[in-house]
């Protein structure tokens, strides 16, 4: 298990490349603030980036010692990136990833709150079980996906304002399995119940000094088994100790969601330990297009429950529910007409296997154009019509695009995603893509939803005025509106103009505008997403272009 002073295992390690204060990386869009430790091959760093004007956190993945570049970085770029497809509270957001010739960077959010080092320095034993809901949940949703964490640090941990433990500085290793997940979910319990760290650090762990440290070595038995966590901390639940233990040893769980199981039989649910006003990323993520966590009602593996005080919700977060159970009421009258309809259909013998999330969609946007119908309906049932306009030709002279960056309103939830793709809009080549990320909800304006939208600037040269915008996809049924702005980052919708409005069909939508503006930039602004799943939601951009 390791020795009693907690050091890492020693090796033969290079010397990493130096990154200072205030020195700025991926061509100066990033500045370095402040170190956060690292382990073998990567660095972790808080930075901010400087054409948003935010803060994030960098994690620098270079080849491993004696490995000829890339190596093993591209690996853990490549299983990083895949945490895209993950939403859990318990998991900050990958916002990009910036591929070199040696390695790359992992952009994420910016998580507020402490280092795991310095609330080990506090442990709280009474919270923290709470406080781990969402990392297991997001350890669960990962091996769902056939993915991992890679918990194998506790630089890697922090603990937002309002008391949740987070992944922060995301990299999976190669080494990494789901039963080393699981065994890191017990680390770090375990750290938060006793401030001692259960084991060694990871190799390289030595040649990273982090802003605050790292949490003591846990004591270890004869056997060099950490002690049971109510010898080594004051005032822990005897449960809590059996559920870390539990998650360290391995001789009865053996997957992250039996933890999340446990821990939801434990404290009752995914619950905050102690509401607090705090400032919220993609609010954390990830409260995220990752909806809500799903409680758990089943009992977990030491088959007892127990009840933890309640603590009235904020404000905030008050409302937030009221609105979920709004739109969840909605959706409930919906989805009743669809079940009966169903359910006639099948003593009819019908056999529509059309998937339930795709049905809704149907019979929304059949009801969208029925009250589009109505309401374009001649006033009058005269005889005599208006004679037909001259049909005009298409505009067909291409404007040029100098940049694209993803965007949002300042005020909208989550980021912009995956701006490093958006120029791959107006490459010219529809085998590349910009995509967002993938919804558990729609996009709109109900409490459901994450989002109202999200939308691509297009840079122009100089004010133009655009006639036509055709936009690309292989996901039918997204819906656009081209926007124009004076700006390159408005900060809210009402600083645009809608100029017209397109949906995806057959692999292309077209946005006509008949009242054209002139204006140096052009947002495509999605307002529906494709259906790719049951319950996900997603569009990837294939190409836009624009003509006068």
């Amino acid at each position: 298990m390791g020795d009693g002073n907690g050091a890492p295992a020693q090796g033969s390690l290079p010397t990493p490349p130096r990154l200072t204060a205030g020195g700025l990386v991926s061509g100066g869009r990033y500045e370095l603030l402040e170190p956060h430790g690292g382990v073998a091959g990567q660095i972790f760093w808080r930075a901010r980036d400087k054409r948003l004007g935010r803060e994030v956190a960098l994690t620098f993945v270079d080849p491993l010692p004696g490995e000829q570049p890339p190596g093993s970085a591209t690996g853990v770029l490549d299983r990083t990136v895949a945490l895209t497809r993950v939403y859990s509270d318990g998991l900050a957001r990958v916002l990009d990833v910036i591929r070199g010739r040696a390695g790359g960077i992992v952009v994420s959010e910016w998580v507020p709150g402490r280092s795991l080092a310095a609330a080990a320095g506090d442990p709280d034993p009474e919270t923290a079980v709470a406080a781990m809901w969402g990392l297991a949940d997001a350890a669960a949703r990962a091996a769902e996906n056939g993915l991992v964490l890679g918990l194998d640090s506790p630089d890697r941990i922090r603990v937002t304002e309002d008391g949740r433990a987070l992944l922060a500085f995301p990299g999976i290793a190669g080494d990494r399995d789901t039963r080393s997940d699981v065994r890191g979910l017990g680390m770090v319990l375990y750290t938060l119940l006793t401030g001692r760290w259960p084991g060694t650090l990871p190799e390289g762990s030595q040649l990273h000094e982090p802003r605050d440290g790292r949490p003591a070595a846990a004591p270890v038995d004869d056997d060099d088994e950490p002690l049971d966590p109510t010898v080594v901390g004051s005032g822990v639940p005897p449960e809590s100790a059996v559920l870390a233990m539990r998650s360290l040893d391995g001789s009865t769980v053996s997957s992250a969601a039996t933890v999340r199981s446990m821990i939801a039989d434990r404290v009752g649910g995914p619950v905050l330990p102690a509401p607090a006003p705090h400032s919220a990323p993609h609010s954390a993520p990830h409260s995220a297009p990752h909806s809500a966590p799903h409680s758990s009602p089943h009992s977990g593996s030491h088959g007892s429950s127990y009840d933890a005080p309640y603590t009235p919700p904020d404000e905030a977060t008050q409302k937030r529910r009221w609105q979920i159970m709004a739109g969840t009421g909605a959706a409930a009258v919906v989805v009743v007409a669809l079940l009966s309809a169903w359910l006639l259909g099948a003593l009819s013998g019908s056999r529509d296997e059309t998937p339930l999330s795709q049905q809704l969609d149907a019979i929304e946007r059949a009801a969208q154009a029925s009250r589009s119908a109505a309401a374009t309906e001649p006033a009058s049932t005269e005889t005599e019509q208006e004679p037909p306009e001259p049909t005009r030709e298409a505009p067909s002279t291409p404007i040029s695009v100098s940049d694209v960056v993803s965007w949002q309103p300042a005020d909208s939830p989550g980021v912009a995603e995956n701006s490093a793709g958006a120029p791959d809009v107006v490459d010219g080549d529809r085998s590349t893509a910009w995509s967002t990320d993938t919804y558990r909800n729609q996009f709109g304006d109900s409490g459901a939803a994450y989002k109202p939208g999200l939308g691509l600037v297009l840079s122009l040269d100089g004010e133009q005025e655009t006639r036509r915008v055709v936009v690309y996809s292989d996901d039918d049924g997204v819906e656009f509106e081209i926007r124009s702005s004076d700006s390159a980052s408005p900060e809210s919708l009402d600083d645009t103009t809608v100029l017209g409005e397109g949906t995806v069909r057959d692999g292309s939508g077209t946005a006509t505008i008949s009242d054209p503006a002139a204006s140096p930039y052009v947002i495509v602004w999605i307002t529906r997403l494709g259906t790719s799943g049951p319950e996900a939601y997603d569009a990837s951009i294939t190409e836009v272009e624009l003509f006068r």
